[in-house]
């Protein structure tokens, strides 16, 4: 029978070596996340020891999210609601996660539902050998990182597939000059550049990420902009953010 939710993989961070997992929902229950679209599969990557809520307050959550600068911890202004997360955490902590394995990978590539890589967390704080599988046998996705400077030799394999996501307009143009196409959050006034196009999903919001898929790594397509979005308080953190740049 299908479950909502597997566990995929559990290790040491790439980042700095801490234990982490990684888990997918969305097989059976929709998604609550209006702007990805109710039939995209999401991904959370999360500190193995620590509550993400904990994790986020008290800084220890390098092993998943590096040096992001959008953290609790640095300028909090991170867009993902964190208390859900606890629950995800929790039931890992009990066991009860299901392995995902070959027939969970047989019913992506049966009914390709979309799948997002990194909910939550960096994903190349993960394998690539573990996302790659689920991305091919999805065939659809969407995916950021914020550690595209520090990837290395691994950098080519990473762009097939994921965004570097950035803040300004020049580590849009450094992130470009790398071969990455960007995705870059702006302040709710901000222009666009010549070279990049608005989330859809902010033009048009019946258009979500799962029929939209433009965030999926490098391609002909052009990089994208989307105005920052969620809390006041986080919208008005990261102002005050790009402002100290």
């Amino acid at each position: 029978m299908l479950e909502n939710s597997y566990l995929v993989w559990e290790g040491e961070s790439l980042i700095d070596g801490s234990p982490i997992f990684l888990v997918l929902t969305g097989f059976v229950f929709p998604t609550s996340n209006r702007r990805t679209g109710r039939s995209m599969i999401q991904s959370w990557i999360l500190q193995k020891n620590l509550t993400p809520t904990s994790a986020a307050k008290q800084g220890l959550d390098f092993g998943v999210c590096g040096n992001c600068e959008l953290k609790m911890s640095k300028s909090a202004c991170c867009y993902v609601n964190m208390l859900p997360l606890n629950n995800v955490y929790r039931k890992h902590t009990t066991g009860t996660y299901p392995k995902f394995g070959a027939n969970e990978i047989a019913i992506l590539k049966r009914y390709r539902y979309p799948v997002r890589i990194g909910s939550y967390g960096d994903p190349t704080a993960v394998p690539f050998d573990v996302w790659e599988p689920i991305i091919l046998a999805s065939n659809k996705h969407t995916g950021y990182t914020h550690r595209w400077r520090d990837l290395g030799n691994d950098a080519c394999r990473w762009k097939n597939y994921l965004m570097a996501s950035v803040h300004t307009e020049l580590e849009a143009e450094e992130a470009q000059r790398m071969g990455w196409r960007t995705f870059r959050i702006i302040a709710p006034d901000a222009p666009l550049s010549n070279n990049e196009i608005l989330c859809r999903n902010a033009e048009d919001d019946s258009l979500k990420c799962d029929s939209c898929l433009l965030c999926n790594g490098s391609s002909s397509k052009p990089n994208i902009a989307d105005r920052v979005h969620g809390l006041n308080w986080k919208v008005s953190n990261f102002v005050k953010y790009l402002n100290q740049q």
